[in-house]
């Protein structure tokens, strides 16, 4: 991009959606935030802003939320935005038959209904302060007349919203979407024209975006990890720390890792200091809790493991390790699956810990080595056993995105053939933080909010619900000698309306 060629040119992996009702990891939020603007918006330090919602209040329980709304924003196709868009996207979502991973963000809402065209009222089957937050994720967008049901074609692949993009022309799948600035968008009008994103192969995708942005073909890229040294010498590079993990699912449903010894001698045994110095050059902070620094020192429960509260079993301790590898009947010779996804990064890594646990517990690691969808279908199926790499980027600012879908007993839900549909895809169930995440979503006081997230971390940890490894932080490098103005948004994406093409001199 430049100011006779005013087209962003970068790349991304296949989405699993562009079409709000879906819409989840990174490149489809990028798209579907390009496309639709909804109540809220967050401002540059994360704090939340009007957007198409010019204000919004709840009762004295949080129970009863009312959006007023702009009665001048239309959709590209020139349909007004009304709070009844936002009732036909929600209900949309919610339809049974579109099975959507997103819907969990709309779990709290009992009603939604438009009062008049400016007034949007939302009825919560219990108490939660911090609702309007979870506004931000792309589900809770409005939809025109013509997107019809969520598994429409049509629209799924050619979806018209009140963005500061449209699309061009249907999204062609493994090759190209194509977005062009929406004239008709109520914010001030972007300076890229137009936006050329092309779908790479998620296998080598890291190291085809970042040589295409070395050879200028691309604005903007992501990193291979082995070439953060490199790109951190680039005068476009960026950093930042975001609100997400990196961890591995423990498959508490099934041998082995039904036995909390088995978790926690896995997890003592990872040295996760060695593995962010030798993969990620240093840059990552390895993770001894759930909910990262984003989130500030109140959330975190490190202060009270350093104190002697409990026991860390984050923290790398062989002797330990092996002694509760026994207590669990794993001593040397046992087998432990280990899934992840092949390219995106993660191989050195997840090789090196495998190492580590044949090191230090003796186990024989058997790596489950497949592609990101076929790390999904292993991971909901009822016969995934050991552990499994993951990873979180929050869709809104509260710790209530990481703890909740990720952990929740309500976020597990098999079917009758064992495939679970939630996101608690370890099945962990605990009614002890069930408590703690009801009681922090119905705390008014935000320190009460902040002590009740921070004892829902202690007590997944003290399970090992989860085994977290290392905090996300986002690592990205742009054009800087030809654009300026471009930052990383909260979800880690560029800010596609804020980049402009630096004035020749």
């Amino acid at each position: 991009m430049d100011r006779n060629d005013p087209v962003f040119r970068m790349g991304i992996t296949e989405p699993t959606a562009i079409d709000p009702y879906k819409a989840q990891e990174s490149e489809g939020i990028l798209v579907c935030k390009a496309l639709f603007t909804g109540l809220l918006a967050l401002d540059r330090d994360g704090r939340a802003i009007p957007a198409t919602a010019l204000s919004r209040t709840s009762d004295a329980q949080a129970l009863t939320w009312t959006f007023h709304l702009r009665d001048d924003t239309v959709f590209s196709n020139g349909e007004p935005v009304t709070a009844h868009s936002f009732v036909r996207g929600w209900h949309r979502a919610l339809d049974p038959a579109a099975h959507t991973e997103t819907a969990y963000h709309l779990a709290g809402v009992r009603t939604v209904r438009a009062v008049d065209d400016t007034t949007l009222v939302v009825e919560l089957s219990a108490p939660d302060v911090e609702f309007d937050l979870k506004t931000l994720q792309p589900v809770f967008s409005p939809v025109p007349e013509c997107a019809g049901p969520a598994l429409n074609p049509e629209y799924n692949d050619l979806p018209v919203g009140n963005g500061p993009y449209r699309m061009a022309g249907p999204w062609l799948h493994g090759e190209s979407i194509r977005l062009v600035r929406n004239e008709r968008w109520a914010g001030q009008q972007p300076a890229a024209e137009e936006v050329h994103l092309d779908i790479l192969d998620p296998v080598s995708a890291l190291d085809d975006e970042f040589e295409r942005f070395l050879a200028g073909t691309y604005d903007y890229a992501r990193i291979p990890p082995r070439r953060t040294a490199e790109a951190a010498a680039l005068p476009g590079f960026l950093e930042q720390e975001g609100a997400g993990l990196f961890y591995l699912i423990p498959f508490c449903h099934q041998a082995p890792m039904d036995s909390l010894d088995a978790r926690r001698a896995l997890s003592s045994a990872i040295d996760r200091e060695a593995l962010t110095e030798e993969f990620f050059h240093g840059r990552r902070t390895a993770a001894h809790s759930l909910l990262s620094p984003w989130f500030g020192p109140a959330h975190t429960p490190r202060a009270e493991l350093a104190a002697g509260i409990g026991a860390d079993w984050t923290a790398y301790h062989p002797e330990r390790a092996r002694a509760a590898a026994l207590r669990a009947g794993l001593g040397p010779g046992a087998e432990v699956d280990l899934a992840y996804n092949t390219g995106a990064g993660h191989d050195g890594w997840v090789t090196a810990l495998a190492g580590q646990l044949e090191s230090v517990l003796g186990w024989r690691v058997r790596l489950i080595r497949t592609h990101a969808r076929g790390l999904v279908d292993h991971r909901t199926s009822a016969a995934a056993s050991g552990v499994c790499r993951a990873g979180w980027a929050c869709d809104y600012p509260t710790p209530d995105n990481m703890l909740f879908p990720l952990l929740h007993s309500s976020c597990t839900d098999p079917d009758a053939g064992g495939t679970a549909h939630g996101d608690n895809e370890g099945r962990y169930v605990s009614a002890a933080f069930d408590e703690l995440i009801a009681r922090a979503r119905a705390a008014a006081d935000p320190d009460e909010r902040a002590d009740a997230w921070r004892r829902a971390d202690r007590t997944a940890m003290a399970d090992l619900a989860l085994i977290p490894l290392w905090y996300r932080t986002d690592q990205r490098v742009f054009a800087a000698d030809r654009l300026t103005g471009l930052r990383l948004d909260f979800d880690g994406n560029p800010t596609l309306t804020t980049v402009t093409a630096r004035t020749a001199r």
